[in-house]
């Protein structure tokens, strides 16, 4: 048997998982191009540098309080990383721990506990800075209608204070990139507008979201680029629109992923993207929007997706089973025979997610043998061990 290691279970005891294949078949890995941590150094650079942009400490100077919005457990930022920067930054402005709020731009995803947040930002900031989740429902801003005419609802807190940071990362969405003023769309507005934006916004999608962003006035952007262990292989600081942009082309390169012909089975992992199986879709991102890739796969062809989900079926108010955009049961996620590899839900978490026809498994063993059912003792085999944020361009 020949044996290919996935990463899996982000934030939860991180580890491997192993995939074993009989000899016979063909297995090709697809690996990013990533990079090498930068560093100490190459962070401190990267908020010495803005993009379209003074620095964070001279924009604090005329201020008097400051937001930090940040992603949940569903995504992979290292704020525990990052935040101590820039609270030293904020702090060279004058502006310290007793004006500053860290909240959570959940979205419509379940609000993190505290042991949520000191995974996410460490236990010290946990017990010295006022940290909080945004609540969709909760107190909010009404800042008018967009372009789109959406109504722009926002976080209160966020809006309170005078400079307005958002801490997300770069990582390929399929369509678009992650990143920039999504934290504030939909991280931080109230659920009529994330379902709002969600209906009818399908053109220009991004550039939206950068309309919003000012309406909220977002002062500054940090966002990571990162690799397969997660480590900060680049970093872009400055204006929400300008460094987004040029994040965004950082990373067609450095997420760059091949795509193998050809495929009998096709592998794709959610990680870093696993802790919950709402977002076990992401796995398949490299396979792009519209026909995409899916020429490469057979038509006969099995997809397996993986999804470690220590957290279960986990929760969302607008695409989830019992969302405000929510369809009933989904069909299969794809053309092909599917197999959700997820030991963190039962089959009707999947039936509720995906519907009937997905098969579950709760090991690789048992997927094993499943694909073996199938593509007997010779198949050509593609694996994208960290589909979520794996660019195939």
């Amino acid at each position: 048997m020949q044996t290919v290691s996935i990463p899996w279970r982000a934030y939860y005891d991180q580890t491997n998982l192993d995939l074993t294949f009989p000899d016979e078949w063909t297995v090709e890995v697809s690996n990013m191009k990533g990079g090498e941590d930068i560093g100490d150094k190459g962070i401190r650079n990267a908020f010495a540098n803005p993009i379209g942009s003074t620095s964070l400490r001279e924009i604090a100077a005329s201020r008097t309080s400051a937001a930090i919005i940040i992603d949940d457990l569903s995504r992979p930022t290292p704020a525990d990383r990052l935040l101590p920067y820039i609270l030293e930054e904020l702090e060279a402005g004058g502006i310290g721990v007793e004006n500053t709020k860290i909240i959570a731009a959940v979205a419509a995803h379940r609000p993190m506990v505290r042991d949520d947040f000191i995974k996410k930002v460490g236990q010290d900031i946990v017990d010295k800075y006022y940290v909080t989740n945004h609540d969709a429902y909760g107190t909010l801003d009404f800042l008018g209608h967009s372009s789109r005419g959406i109504p722009i609802w926002v976080n209160r807190d966020f809006m309170s204070c005078d400079v307005r940071i958002a801490l997300g990362m770069i990582t390929p969405r399929g369509g678009f990139f992650g990143g920039g003023s999504k934290l504030v769309l939909p991280g931080v507005c109230g659920h009529v507008t994330i379902t709002a934006n969600h209906r009818y916004i399908h053109e220009n999608f991004r550039e939206h979201l950068d309309e919003v962003g000012k309406m909220a006035g977002l002062s500054f952007l940090v966002n990571p680029l990162l690799n397969p262990e997660l480590g900060i292989i680049d970093m872009v600081t400055g204006d929400p629109s300008e460094a987004y942009w040029d994040g965004v082309e950082r990373g067609k390169d450095l997420y760059a992923s091949p795509f193998p012909e050809d495929l009998d089975v096709a592998i794709f992992n959610a990680f870093p993207k696993d802790t919950e199986f709402m977002q076990a879709g992401m796995a398949m991102v490299p396979m792009g929007t519209g026909s995409g890739h899916r020429h490469k796969i057979k038509d006969d062809a099995t997809v397996v997706i993986i999804s470690a989900s220590p957290e279960g079926l986990g929760w969302h108010s607008v695409f989830g089973p019992l969302g405000s955009l929510s369809k009933g049961n989904a069909s299969s996620p794809s053309k092909w025979r599917t197999i959700m590899l997820s030991p963190g839900v039962n089959k009707w978490d999947v039936i509720m997610k995906h519907g009937q026809d997905v098969i579950h498994t709760q090991t690789w063993e048992q997927t094993l043998a499943e694909l073996q059912k199938v593509h007997g003792e010779g198949a050509r085999v593609g694996v994208f061990p960290c589909g979520a944020m794996q660019y195939a361009p």
